[in-house]
C-alpha cells in the first residue's frame, strides 16, 4: 500500500532517481579485493625501507604506477595524481604513492629528484622502488602488467629500453582493501576527490 502511494506520487520518479545515485555510488565503492595479510617490502625516495601497505594502515591511498624514463603517460597519471593531492592540502590521512615497476634505474635517489621535478608534496606522497622480486609481487597482487621492449645501448653504454604497462590508479581504503581503480591518464579529479572524501568520512 504504501509503495503504491508512492509511485502514483509526484515525488516516485525523484525517489528512484536517488535511490539509482546511491546504490550506484554505493557500488563504485565496493570492495574490489583486499592487501590485507600481504606486505611488501620496498624502498622509498628518502632511502627508508616500508612495509607496504601496512606502513600506511589507516590511511586512504591513491596509487599509481610509473616509471621515471616513460615518455607519454607516466608524467600525465602523475599530474593528475597531482591536482587531486591539492584538493587535501595537508590531510594526513590520505596519502598518494607512486610505485616505480623500473627498480634497475629507479633509485630512491632517482625518485627523490622526480619528485622534485614534480612539485610533489612528499610530506604525504610516497614513491616506492625496491628489489625486482618485491615490486613484481606487488604489481601481481595489483593486477598491474608490465612488458618490457628489447634493450639496446647508447655509445656510452648506458641501457635504453622503455615499457609498456598497464594504464591504471588504484584507490585503496584505510583497511588495505581497493575500492576502487581508475584509467590513470584519463583520471577525472573532480570524481576521484568526492570517492577519497568517502573513504575519509568511513569509521
Amino acid at each position: 500500500m504504501i509503495y503504491s502511494s508512492l509511485k502514483n506520487s509526484t515525488f516516485y520518479p525523484i525517489a528512484v532517481m536517488l535511490m539509482f545515485i546511491l546504490s550506484a555510488g554505493c557500488d563504485r565503492l565496493s570492495v574490489k579485493d583486499t592487501l590485507e595479510g600481504y606486505n611488501f617490502a620496498l624502498v622509498n625516495q628518502f632511502n627508508e625501507t616500508v612495509q607496504f601497505p601496512e606502513a600506511y594502515h589507516g590511511k586512504v591511498m591513491l596509487v599509481g604506477y610509473v616509471y621515471t624514463h616513460c615518455p607519454d603517460i607516466c608524467p600525465i597519471i602523475t599530474y593528475n595524481m597531482r591536482d587531486v593531492q591539492r584538493a587535501f592540502p595537508d590531510n594526513d590521512n590520505l596519502l598518494l604513492v607512486s610505485v616505480s615497476f623500473d627498480p634497475d634505474r629507479d633509485t630512491p635517489e632517482i625518485l627523490y629528484q622526480y619528485a622534485e621535478n614534480y612539485r610533489l608534496n612528499q610530506g604525504n606522497w610516497q614513491l616506492l622502488t625496491g628489489e625486482r622480486r618485491e615490486v613484481e609481487a606487488l604489481l601481481k597482487k595489483l593486477q598491474i602488467f608490465t612488458v618490457k621492449t628489447p634493450t639496446r645501448f647508447a655509445d656510452d653504454n648506458t641501457p635504453i629500453y622503455f615499457i609498456d604497462h598497464t594504464d591504471r590508479v588504484t584507490l585503496i581504503d584505510r583497511r588495505g582493501q581497493i575500492r576502487r581503480n581508475y584509467p590513470g591518464s584519463e583520471l577525472s579529479s573532480g570524481e576521484v576527490i568526492e570517492d577519497i572524501r568517502t573513504l575519509l568520512n568511513e569509521s
